[in-house]
């Protein structure tokens, strides 16, 4: 879990803001994108990344993710 928060520490504000509305706050994506005015279709973009970058890492650590 340490090493996913370290991942989450080093984004940029935006993205650590719309992961932990979503994973850690269980926020929908409609009420994220109103919180940090922006659109639906960022958020959903910028999660995927976010997804995409925490799995590269933990595969670079070691971690195996299927």
């Amino acid at each position: 879990m340490k090493f996913i928060e370290n991942i989450i520490n080093n984004m940029d504000k935006e993205s650590k803001e719309i992961f932990i509305y979503f994973y850690y706050e269980q926020r929908k994506i409609k009420e994220i994108s109103k919180i940090l005015n922006i659109s639906e279709s960022k958020v959903k973009t910028r999660l995927h990344r976010v997804r995409k970058k925490i799995k590269k890492e933990l595969e670079k650590g070691g971690y195996r993710y299927e």
